[in-house]
């Protein structure tokens, strides 16, 4: 959803900005012309027509359009591609780059279609390649255009690396003042990380969990997951209970990972000699959310769900099971359908003076 969102204000952004441009020009032309009493038609200069007329607003609506789904449709590929996973610099100037070529394939693509719809004069075009106006005009625009693809390509790049939801909750100053939420935590952590460590060493097992964290990261969307954060080779995962609609949402969201990890074990054994298994645990109860710091800003949750939730993950090489759920936050969303749920009873937990019941939950 939240790439949809992304996608959705690059598509408006960029017809709006380009219609504001050509609205500006228009205004100007026409007051220029209303001042001086000049009869553009008495002038027999197609290329003035048309500045005049408006058109223009079409034609800035065209490019609006053929950019934005330009802007998208290289952004998808870059994905594809992995361009993204190279420095921060370097994908906003190769995806820049690429976007200049398709500006030209855009430009061709506008003015025949407005050669066809009746709306360009005609000589109109072949007046402005030979005007020498018309081309400082048009290096202008390839220097603005440049100049609103690197803006939007550190936009984008930067919601990516810090969340769609908290780049929006630090804009909102949603965070400011402490807010008590109720939401669902799933801490999920890399099973023999020590003996992975000892074997890989540090620069291999530190890829190891790139890799992973990478293709976790290929399902948070699907599963409207937010990362909390990234601690060694655990990831902390969180939802807002009143917008999940699903508790399976949250174990769907951790055994997809595991039959992710599964489908691309050739990759894992071939590049680690390992398939990763990751062990979790789920939990839910009402935290405080906060934004702190000054020089490096971050939201955190503040209580004792976190706490109990690591302590949930902890034990699962104990009980020999993959997920474990406390049964408070099982007896609020109720039996997930398609999974069997192994009650383990009241345990202990480090740190907690009160046992907590837990449940193993495994695939159906």
């Amino acid at each position: 959803m939240s790439k949809l969102k992304i996608y959705t204000a690059v598509l408006i952004y960029w017809v709006l900005i380009l219609n504001l441009m050509s609205y500006f020009a228009l205004v100007n032309v026409i007051g220029f012309i209303e001042i001086t009493g000049l009869d553009v038609h008495s002038l027999d200069n197609p290329l003035a027509i048309y500045w005049a007329s408006p058109y223009q607003l079409l034609e800035s609506t065209l490019f609006g359009l053929f950019f934005g789904l330009l802007f998208i449709a290289v952004n998808e590929i870059s994905e594809e591609l992995k361009i993204e996973r190279l420095s921060f610099s370097f994908a906003i100037l190769f995806k820049s780059a690429i976007y200049l070529i398709g500006f030209v394939v855009s430009f061709y693509m506008v003015y025949g279609i407005v050669s066809v719809l009746g709306t360009l004069p005609e000589g109109a075009f072949q007046t402005a390649v030979q005007s020498q106006l018309s081309l400082q005009l048009l290096l202008l625009g390839v220097v603005f255009l440049f100049i609103q693809v690197v803006m939007l390509n550190f936009f984008v790049l930067t919601i990516k690396k810090f969340g769609y939801r908290n780049i929006t909750n630090f804009l909102m100053g949603k965070y400011q003042k402490p807010v008590i939420e109720d939401r669902i935590f799933l801490f999920m952590d890399l099973k023999s990380s020590t003996a992975y460590a000892e074997n890989l060493g540090n620069i291999r097992y530190s890829k190891l969990i790139k890799d992973c964290i990478n293709d976790i990261n290929q399902l948070v969307d699907k599963f409207d997951a937010e990362i909390y954060q990234y601690v060694g080779d655990e990831v902390v995962l969180t939802w807002e209970t009143r917008k999940l609609k699903n508790m399976c949402t949250c174990i769907d969201l951790f055994y997809s990972f595991q039959h992710w990890l599964e489908k691309r074990s050739d990759h894992y054994m071939k590049k680690y000699g390992v398939i990763p298994e990751f062990k979790a645990g789920l939990h839910g109860g009402k935290v405080t959310v906060a934004e702190i710091g000054n020089i490096k800003r971050d939201i955190a949750y503040h209580g004792d769900v976190l706490n109990t939730t690591s302590r949930i993950q902890s034990i699962c090489n104990q009980y020999q099971e993959r997920l474990l759920i406390s049964g408070e936050l099982l007896k609020r969303t109720g039996q997930p359908n398609g999974y069997h749920i192994k009650p383990l009873g009241d345990v202990q937990l480090k740190g907690k003076q009160k046992k907590i019941f837990v449940h193993a939950v495994q695939e159906g």
